[in-house]
């Protein structure tokens, strides 16, 4: 018996269909399951962009505005909120523009390549000192 054609090729593009849907699944469950891992399992330095989203995304909801006017406002574009909210890389100057914006520290947000050596320690502000003060060798 031949079944007509028209169902035949129905029930392949269903079949893909489903399969393509069943492969999406698997994705997801293998992304939550790496959730807080960082992406590159710390071969490179990067950003955790996916904190970063859960941190940004109820200042974006509060502010009520659309992201195109925000991403204006912040100085990247409206694909660069997006990706970030997914948990996908972006340049370091936009992580730094959004942090700005959001009023977050970006430095929170970085994870350092392993076997990287510890950050260097920066000298505080205020106690170095450069050359010599013209007000402290003059007598009157």
């Amino acid at each position: 018996m031949n079944a007509d054609p028209s169902i035949v090729r129905a029930m392949a593009r269903l079949r893909r269909a489903l399969e393509k849907r069943m492969r999406m699944d698997d994705r997801a469950e293998e992304l939550k399951a790496r959730e807080g891992r960082p992406i590159r399992r710390g071969a490179l330095a990067a950003y955790d962009t996916a904190a970063l989203g859960r941190k940004l995304r109820p200042m974006l909801e509060y502010d009520g505005r659309g992201w195109r006017a925000l991403a204006d406002e912040i100085g990247v574009t409206s694909p660069d909120l997006s990706r970030i909210m997914a948990g996908q890389d972006i340049a370091a100057q936009k992580v730094f523009a959004i942090c700005d914006w959001a009023g977050l520290d970006a430095r929170a947000f970085y994870r350092p390549a392993l076997g990287a050596p510890p950050p260097r320690k920066r000298p505080r502000r205020g106690l170095t000192f450069h050359g010599k003060s013209t007000e402290t060798g003059v007598r009157q």
